[in-house]
């Protein structure tokens, strides 16, 4: 059966890939995630835990939409079109006003990025199942890493696979669904960011996977991973998390900082910094990673540059964060091990122990 398995953030989603690959058996496997960051990560574990072997390949979702579906079969779709390769869009829509194979395609033959899901969903259905068997007799297994990140028809094509003959395995957390494979692909609309749990269980109750919820978390104390969860809506019934993180260092758990007192805490416990964006203040302009840019971080401390949203919801939390904002909050959070701090300018306002 294949296997969905959520779990929350620290809690070893990607070490179970690992972990299955040290198998021993002959299986082929493929491994894909999103982020050329993951792949790295992917590679680096293997290679330590001594299972990187030539059954196992490690690809990025553009290069397995590419190689498995494009390349071998673009030619039952668009018969004349040659493809030469990715073209990544950033910024403006370059195919908004574009139909046929212009949609997908440049001028010189790349595949645009942000309809690339829908182009090999396209060229699956129009090589009549040829796709799929192909791929049925490449590999045994495919596990897919980040699986949150998937929108668009990239779900349609993971749905296409787990109704096949392959094995499937994605882990990931839909509580930490800041990225996109496409920003412009509006199928599925109704499963993006924290929604996508609901088309895991919708594929559940079709019989085509098995959801695994895991409850712990290897990285954040207590303090920390509950202050997390609370951020979360409550409408999707996350379980609560579970820490293994016992170590006391006489600092640990969250607290609010003063503007004041900023500069005289970095000294004292030499956080890693998180914002929102670029245009976030940061205490001296110091260096701050953006939200959205430091999920995959462990650290052992962490300071936050919260945003008015934030900062209302920590107030009052029947000012509920955004879907978006609050999965954005949750990975800040969630990076460091043992305290997690958050500059506001009146502490005496929060819930939360001053510093």
């Amino acid at each position: 059966m294949n296997k969905v398995i959520l779990a929350p953030a620290g809690g070893r989603k990607t070490q179970t890939i690992v972990d299955l690959c040290k198998m021993g058996d002959d299986k082929k496997r493929l491994i894909v995630t999103f982020t050329t960051t993951g792949q790295k990560v992917i590679q680096e574990r293997l290679w330590k835990h001594d299972c990187y072997t030539s059954n196992i390949e490690v690809s990025g979702w553009y290069a397995f939409l590419l190689n498995h579906f494009i390349y071998p079969y673009v030619y039952d779709k668009y018969p004349m079109q040659s493809v030469n390769g990715l073209h990544f869009v950033e910024g403006r829509d370059p195919t908004r006003y574009k139909s046929g194979s212009k949609r997908y395609f440049d001028s010189l033959g790349k595949v645009y990025s942000n309809n690339i899901g829908k182009l090999a969903f396209d060229i699956a259905q129009a090589s009549e199942g040829a796709c799929i068997e192909r791929l049925q007799g490449i590999y045994h297994e495919i596990y897919f890493d980040e699986v949150q990140d998937l929108g668009g028809n990239d779900l349609e094509i993971l749905q296409m696979l787990m109704e096949s003959g392959i094995k499937i395995i994605a882990v990931g957390d839909v509580r930490q669904s800041t990225l996109k494979t496409s920003r412009t692909d509006r199928k599925n609309s109704d499963y993006n960011g924290l929604d996508k749990i609901l088309w895991f269980r919708k594929m559940e109750t079709k019989g085509i996977c098995k959801i695994e919820e895991r409850d712990v978390t290897w990285r954040c104390n207590q303090e920390i991973i509950d202050f997390a969860d609370s951020v979360l809506p409550k409408k999707f019934e996350f379980p609560p998390t579970r820490s293994t993180q016992n170590k006391v260092t006489g600092h640990d758990g969250v607290f609010v900082v003063s503007w004041e007192n900023v500069r005289r805490y970095i000294d004292c416990f030499s956080p890693t910094c998180y914002r929102h964006s670029v245009s976030t203040n940061t205490v001296d302009g110091g260096k701050a990673t953006n939200f959205g840019l430091c999920k995959g971080e462990t650290v052992s401390r962490g300071l936050i540059y919260p945003t008015g949203p934030i900062k209302s919801f920590l107030i009052d939390p029947k000012k509920q964060l955004t879907n978006k904002s609050a999965s954005l909050f949750y990975v800040a959070i969630t990076r460091a091990k043992y305290s997690v701090a958050i500059v506001v300018e009146e502490p005496q306002k929060y819930n939360i122990k001053e510093w």
